[in-house]
């Protein structure tokens, strides 16, 4: 049985891209690739309502198991990638991330890197909430060998979404806050303490510097490295 998978991508910025991708997808036996259209249907599309997109994103998303989610330097920006993750959720299919920033264009330009959308993402359980990015793995096209590796990375992310509830499917939703989904611990207070200064310094006339060494916080930070496995 084929495998059909819908690609979520930046059209504007990353079409380019992204086609290099589905072309590595569909050459291979028993592949099916959906999320795509050309370039008149691009105008077209955008000159639809907002209901029509909708349909349209649904549409294409009937009959596929996995969504791969091509990042670019402004696609976590993009409402509808936002609305093409949380339907993909809801409807049960396996969510792949893959940097696609250091493909070339068309001018033969590579870009640079951007926030990973599925970061942005929560799924309850009970009273707690993971981030779409600790469920689904994110990998780097070339870095990781995604010509070779892409079918692999749909299969494990098809068997990741089999074991979300139904009830963990309906739950997802845009993060409230930077820290919801992390693990609270004390490298986390430290990181946004951090950052917390640093906007205080440059955005007012109160100068914390004089008071405290961010230095020696950034040392225990590091020390701890509770972000190794996310990105900012």
């Amino acid at each position: 049985m084929a495998r059909r998978v819908f690609f979520s991508f930046h059209y504007g910025r990353d079409v380019w891209r992204a086609n290099q991708v589905r072309h590595s997808w569909v050459t291979s036996k028993d592949r099916e690739a959906a999320g795509f259209f050309d370039a008149a249907e691009q105008e077209t599309i955008k000159r639809a309502t907002d209901e029509k997109i909708r349909h349209w994103i649904n549409e294409q998303l009937q009959g596929t198991s996995v969504t791969v989610v091509l990042i670019g330097n402004e696609t976590a920006e993009r409402d509808w990638i936002h609305y093409e993750i949380k339907k993909s959720i809801e409807r049960g299919n396996g969510i792949v991330g893959v940097k696609i920033h250091s493909l070339n264009d068309k001018e033969s330009n590579t870009d640079f890197s951007g926030t990973n959308p599925l970061k942005k993402f929560v799924v309850e359980e009970g009273d707690k909430v993971r981030t779409l990015s600790s469920i689904f793995p994110t990998y780097d096209w070339k870095r990781d060998n995604g010509r070779e590796n892409i079918g692999e990375w749909a299969e494990e992310a098809a068997q990741t979404a089999e074991s979300l509830s139904r009830d963990q499917q309906n739950s997802v939703r845009r993060r409230e806050t930077i820290s919801e989904g992390l693990n609270p611990d004390a490298g986390t207070v430290i990181f946004v303490l951090i950052i917390t200064a640093i906007l205080i310094d440059k955005y007012t006339d109160i100068n914390l510097r004089e008071t405290i060494d961010l230095s020696q916080l950034q040392q225990q930070n590091d020390q701890s490295d509770p972000f190794s496995k996310y990105e900012f």
